[in-house]
């Protein structure tokens, strides 16, 4: 069951003395600033894919879903994210690589116990600036989003967990930038029909 979007605008209460003066905005500013720490970074993409593809914005994001977004046309996204730079001290670039293992759906509080990748497709998406003192995330010119039917993933990795950005682009995904991510994904899903 999706929960329900909130404004940022909702304050915390308390009876039995004087309401702290915060509300929900505040908490998320404190919780939430921090876009280069790698599990919001995750959420940060999934919100740009779903951006880019028009997919509204109907209920709150769910970590226990089989798979991240659903479009307007029932395709079934699985949004993955990785970056060179990260929220800690680095002495060099980290490499790019992703996980895309398959997974167990989860409902009625537990685990069905059949691994598989659940979504049609995998967006993945580079965070692709170098230099910190440059860096603005939410520069959608910063990123780069490669996308891969499922079925080839399964079909050439198996139950592999994860994947390097170069055993990547062996497996030929469609490149695409922010505003080509629809036709993108339309188009790669229909090549893989036709093999």
């Amino acid at each position: 069951m999706s929960a329900k979007i909130l404004t940022g605008k909702e304050t915390f209460s308390y009876t039995l003395a004087t309401s702290p003066k915060k509300t929900l905005l505040d908490f998320w500013a404190w919780n939430c600033s921090d876009l280069m720490n790698n599990t919001l970074r995750g959420a940060l993409a999934e919100y740009i894919v779903a951006m880019s593809l028009n997919i509204p914005f109907s209920s709150a994001r769910c970590d226990w879903s089989e798979y991240d977004l659903i479009t307007n046309d029932n395709i079934r996204i699985e949004v993955k994210c990785s970056a060179y730079l990260q929220s800690w001290e680095q002495s060099k670039l980290s490499e790019i690589r992703f996980s895309c293992g398959p997974s167990q759906s989860f409902s009625n509080q537990k685990y069905d116990g059949i691994s598989l990748r659940h979504s049609d497709a995998y967006i993945f998406c580079i965070y692709t600036c170098k230099e910190k003192e440059k860096s603005d995330i939410l520069n959608l010119d910063d990123w780069l989003f490669y996308i891969l039917p499922t079925n080839i993933l399964n079909r050439e990795i198996g139950l592999q967990k994860t994947i390097s950005l170069n055993a990547l682009l062996r497996l030929k995904p469609t490149k695409a930038y922010y505003h080509e991510i629809y036709e993108a994904l339309h188009s790669a899903l229909n090549l893989s029909r036709d093999m």
